[in-house]
């Protein structure tokens, strides 16, 4: 992070520690097997808003405005199924039943669109959980999907709480987060 820029941060749903380890296993075998490991670098999550910068002293308002998001919107049970890909580069496990999430991400839109400039372009969602990012090469891509094309995968948690990522200039840290009290 350079001294004139904002910080970066990021929302999303974040699964309990059993489903993380799973998903965790997945990107480690990704790893192993097609060299790619960028996605390691965060915690298994359904992005809720995209990356974004916004000046520090926003934070406690961002974070009021998520808040009432959060007391508003009940737990939602989610059903994880089967795998899919973006771009023949990134490969993420499906929800199937998306539409809790992409409910609860046009609320954190709306709270979010008080404090920062979102791009409507980029605000659509496909809600997935990403086990390999843009640093498989398209070579070790036609490897791999092959394989996990056709693999069966099938787990669910329920989403309690969404949490506020901040970008420290190289990791992303949980400033905050919000259980959905509905």
């Amino acid at each position: 992070m350079t001294k004139n820029k904002a910080p970066l941060y990021f929302i999303a749903l974040v699964p309990d520690a059993e489903l993380e380890k799973q998903v965790r296993e997945l990107k480690e075998e990704i790893k192993e097997k097609y060299n790619s490991e960028k996605a390691l670098r965060l915690p298994a999550h359904i992005t809720l808003q995209i990356p974004f910068n916004m000046n520090e002293e926003n934070e406690d308002v961002l974070t009021e405005a998520l808040q009432q998001v959060a007391n508003k919107a009940d737990a939602q049970k989610l059903q994880l199924s089967g795998f899919g890909n973006f771009s023949g580069r990134v490969i993420y496990i499906d929800v199937s039943n998306p539409g809790p999430v992409v409910e609860l991400h046009k609320k954190v839109q709306e709270a979010l669109s008080a404090i920062i400039h979102i791009d409507k372009k980029k605000s659509e969602i496909h809600p997935h959980i990403t086990i390999a990012t843009r640093d498989l090469s398209r070579k070790e891509f036609q490897k791999a999907w092959p394989e996990f094309k056709e693999r069966m995968f099938k787990a669910s948690f329920v989403a309690n709480s969404f949490t506020l990522f901040k970008h420290n200039g190289k990791t992303w840290d949980v400033l905050k987060k919000f259980s959905l009290d509905g």
